[in-house]
């Protein structure tokens, strides 16, 4: 295979907003820092000292740049290699870029290379990022450190309140392209985002711990969250789609893992909201959902896995779907037969089953109103983790549900179904279980 044909190797993000929390890495930011500046001295970079504002960035980016490259000595990516972004004006521009990490991040990647503690990686593929690792000189003065995952965390500014454009690349086109929304503030940003930064601030200091399960080592000082929102104007700014919650160890942790997660040294249960999507579309419409599985249909017995993602799916529709997208297909790679829909049921025949069941919900299917639905969802978990907040009860979101103390289930429950009533003006299940 040649070079250009080679698929592009899929490497852990450069973070650009990692950084130094125990005093073990901030030693390591300082002394490197030290031999960095003392790398400019000897070479004659620098004819006059940085003005203060540029100091400070500089420092920040050292900060950043040594807590990435040691926080993939600690806990290696399955690459090994960073892929990063080192453009020439793009950094810094908009609200989500670290404006430490401008223009002289390769400057600063250079000089680390040159002593010996960086080392880049050119791309396999047009496709693909150009690439860092922590070069064994590195590596060694990580294990020399004694670092944990406690050492590391979050340098200030992050935007925790994000909004993306998404539309398909041209008519009828499959491919959707996505871009962040350089928004202006307003009241509700500001508000919302206030929100997020007491949130953020109650996880910091929570105890939250993880029992080693011998799977692989879990970071649970992750836990900085932001919510994405998507705005279907072409220009201008609207905050009510989308919401939900990104971010924290506990989301991208396999669910077989989450059990050994701990929080005030005890057991977490898991509680969600069921069949949510379907229960707030027959809110909008101001109907009364069906008693039993939201999801049942005639037919699709043992599929109800597809059945729900088809609903989805046409809920989330603004345009006239033909076809299923290829996961729901059945044979498909690696697809399980339940998460596929049989052979035959095509989209006009699987939506004649849906609105056979729920034909008071015909005006949502195909109308895009999934991310509003999804707005709704966010604005409810994020009520609920406000309230549990205040009780002193610390909680973990996961879209349209959460991680608690498994002592606190039932309170939360009641947290939880009295949001939904609030917010959505229905009655949502909330199905609870301890892990």
């Amino acid at each position: 295979m040649s070079k250009h044909s080679q698929a592009p190797e899929r490497h852990r993000w450069f973070d650009d907003w990692r950084g130094a929390r125990g005093p073990a890495l901030r030693k390591l930011v300082t002394d490197i820092t030290a031999e960095v500046e003392a790398l400019e001295r000897a070479k004659g970079a620098r004819k006059r000292a940085r003005k203060a504002v540029d100091q400070r960035h500089f420092e920040v980016a050292m900060e950043v740049v040594v807590s990435n490259l040691a926080h993939e000595g600690l806990m290696p990516s399955e690459t090994g290699r960073l892929a990063i972004l080192t453009g020439n004006g793009a950094k810094g521009a908009t609200r989500y870029d670290n404006k430490a990490l401008g223009k002289p991040l390769r400057d600063l990647l250079g000089s680390m290379a040159e002593l010996g503690l960086v080392e880049w990686h050119r791309p396999v593929s047009w496709r693909e990022a150009w690439a860092v690792s922590p070069a064994k000189t590195f590596r060694e003065r990580v294990e020399g450190a004694r670092l944990g995952a406690g050492d590391f965390g979050r340098v200030a500014g992050e935007e925790t309140i994000i909004l993306t454009r998404k539309g398909r690349l041209g008519p009828g086109a499959a491919a959707v392209a996505r871009e962040l929304v350089d928004y202006a503030d307003t009241p509700e940003t500001v508000a919302m985002r206030h929100t997020m930064e007491h949130l953020n601030s109650s996880l910091s200091s929570a105890d939250i711990t993880f029992v080693d399960d011998g799977a692989g080592p879990v970071d649970v000082h992750d836990r900085s969250m932001r919510r994405h929102f998507v705005t279907a104007l072409s220009e201008g700014q609207a905050f009510d789609r989308g919401g939900r919650l990104f971010g924290g160890f506990w989301q991208n942790l396999p669910s077989a893992r989450r059990g050994g997660i701990r929080i005030g040294g005890e057991p977490v249960a898991e509680l969600d909201y069921g069949q949510m999507a379907v229960r707030l579309a027959y809110a909008h419409v101001g109907a009364t959902p069906p008693d039993g599985d939201m999801y049942a249909l005639a037919g699709l017995e043992g599929h109800r896995a597809a059945v729900k993602t088809a609903f989805n799916v046409l809920l989330n529709d603004s345009h006239r779907r033909n076809s299923w997208p290829a996961s729901l297909v059945e044979g498909y790679d690696d697809v399980e037969s339940s998460e596929a829909l049989p052979t035959g049921w095509t989209v006009k025949r699987t939506k004649a089953a849906i609105l056979a069941r729920h034909p008071a919900l015909a005006p949502c299917l195909g109308s895009g109103i999934g991310l509003k639905l999804m707005h709704t969802e966010s604005e409810v978990l994020v009520a609920v983790l406000m309230e549990m907040a205040a009780r002193g009860i610390v909680g973990l979101g996961i879209h349209d549900g959460l991680l608690a103390p498994a002592s606190r289930m039932n309170e939360v429950a009641r947290i939880m179904l009295a949001a939904g009533e609030t917010i959505a003006g229905t009655t949502i299940p909330v199905r609870a279980s301890a892990l």
